[in-house]
C-alpha cells in the first residue's frame, strides 16, 4: 500500500537475538508504514528499560503517544524501539513492570485507536506471557533467534547468506558460501558486511570465488581455528603456527582451538579410509577436478547415511575436493598419530604447568613437523 493511502491500524512484533535481522525487518516495516523523513508520521519510544521505572516510563509514552494524534497527519505510527522487558530477563519480573505489560496488554486487546499503528521491537519475547498471546492474536509477528542446535544454525546461516549475495548481485555457489561462513562465522550482522565488501572488491565481476574469499573477508571470534585446522590438513607448519600465534595473541581457548583440529582430523581419518578403499576418487584435471564417490558396500552406506552426524558424500564438490587433497597429504598411522598427539595435548592443557602456547605449538610440531 503506497503511504498517503487509508491504512488500518496495526501492530507488528519483531523479536529475536538476531539483533542485525531484527533491526533489518523492523527498518522494513517502517519504511512502508510511513517515510523515515517525515517526522510527523513516526514517533519512537526508546525502551531499553534497566529496571522497573524505566519500563513504567517507556510503557506509558508509549500508550499516551497511541492516543494522540498526530499534529499534521491522522495516521501515526509508533515505535517502541529495543524493549528489553518482554522476555524472561531480570528487569521483567519486577511489580512495575509487570503492570506497565499489563496495561499495553489491555490496550491491545481492546484494539489500537484508530489511524495508530504500532510497531514493537524487542530482544525477546516469554511466549508464555498474555502480551504475547494479544500480539499473536491482533498482530504480524516476526522472530529471528539463533538456534540451538549447531546444524540448524549452519543452515539458516548458508540460507541467509546466500539471500545476501543475491541481493548484492553476486553469484556463488554452495563450496564458496561454505567457506565465506567458515571464515566469518554465522552472525548476521557480520555476514551481511562482509558480502559488502566483496561485492565492493569483485566489481563489475559478479561470481564470486574462494580465491576472493580469502583475500578479502576477515575470520571472525565465531570462526575460531578454522585458519589453523586448514593449515593444518594442509600440512604446512609455518602456516600453522603463525596462524596460532595470531589466535593465542587474540586471547582464543587453546582448548577451542584443540576442538577444531580434532573435528578436522576426523574427517581426514574417514576420507583417507575411503581412499585408501577407492571409495572416493580424484577425477578429471586443473580446474575439472573432482573428488566423485563410487558405489559403497551397503553396510558402509548405512554407516555413512545415519550413524555419522554428517554424511560426507553431501559435502559440495569443491569443499569435499579441498578435504580429499587434504586427506592424501596424510597416511593412515600419520593421522592415527594426530590423534593420539591431540589427546597428550588436551592432557597437558588440563594437568600440566606448561603454558598454553608451548603445549600448541609442540602439537604442531608432533603433528605436521615429521613423517611417519
Amino acid at each position: 500500500m503506497a503511504y498517503g493511502e487509508s491504512m488500518p491500524e496495526k501492530l507488528y512484533l519483531v523479536s529475536g537475538e538476531d539483533e542485525y535481522q531484527v533491526s533489518a525487518k523492523t527498518a522494513q516495516i517502517l519504511d512502508d508504514l510511513a517515510p523515515a523523513d517525515d517526522v510527523m508520521a513516526r514517533e519512537i519510544i526508546d525502551a531499553d528499560a534497566g529496571n522497573g521505572d524505566e519500563v513504567t516510563a517507556a510503557v506509558s509514552r508509549c500508550i499516551e503517544a497511541l492516543q494522540t494524534s498526530g499534529l499534521f497527519c491522522a495516521e501515526k505510527t509508533v515505535w517502541l524501539r529495543g524493549a528489553t522487558f518482554l522476555g524472561t530477563a531480570q528487569v521483567a519480573k519486577s511489580e512495575a513492570a509487570k503492570n506497565a505489560v499489563g496495561r499495553l496488554t489491555a490496550l491491545l486487546k481492546a484494539g489500537l485507536p484508530p489511524g495508530q499503528s504500532l510497531m514493537i521491537s524487542a530482544t525477546g519475547v516469554d511466549k508464555r506471557s498474555a502480551f504475547f498471546k494479544a500480539c499473536k492474536a491482533v498482530g504480524e509477528l516476526h522472530e529471528f533467534g539463533r538456534a540451538a542446535k549447531a546444524r540448524v544454525a549452519e543452515e539458516d546461516a548458508q540460507r541467509f547468506a546466500g539471500e545476501q549475495f543475491s541481493a548484492a548481485g553476486l553469484k556463488a555457489n554452495r563450496g564458496v558460501i561454505q567457506a565465506f561462513l567458515g571464515r566469518v562465522g554465522l552472525d548476521s550482522r557480520q555476514i551481511a558486511s562482509e558480502v559488502e565488501k566483496l561485492a565492493a572488491y569483485t566489481g563489475e565481476r559478479d561470481t564470486v570465488t574462494p580465491a576472493d574469499v580469502e583475500a578479502v573477508t576477515s575470520s571472525s571470534r565465531e570462526a575460531v581455528g578454522w585458519d589453523l585446522a586448514d593449515a593444518v590438513g594442509s600440512r604446512d607448519l609455518p602456516r600453522a603456527l603463525s596462524v596460532l600465534k595470531q589466535l593465542l595473541f587474540e586471547r582464543q581457548s587453546a582448548f577451542m582451538l584443540i576442538r577444531g583440529i580434532e573435528n578436522r582430523v576426523a574427517q581426514l581419518q574417514l576420507l583417507r579410509e575411503a581412499i585408501n578403499r577407492r571409495w572416493l576418487r580424484g577425477q578429471g584435471s586443473g580446474r575439472g577436478k573432482q573428488a566423485v564417490w563410487t558405489d559403497l558396500p551397503p553396510e558402509v552406506d548405512e554407516i555413512l547415511s545415519e550413524d555419522l552426524g554428517r554424511d560426507p558424500r553431501k559435502e559440495h564438490p569443491y569443499r569435499l575436493l579441498l578435504l580429499a587433497e587434504q586427506a592424501s597429504k596424510f597416511t593412515t598411522r600419520e593421522l592415527e598419530s594426530c590423534r593420539r598427539a591431540l589427546v597428550q595435548a588436551h592432557i597437558e592443557l588440563v594437568s600440566s604447568r606448561t603454558p598454553d602456547d608451548v603445549v600448541m605449538e609442540l602439537l604442531l610440531v608432533r603433528m605436521l613437523g615429521r613423517s611417519e
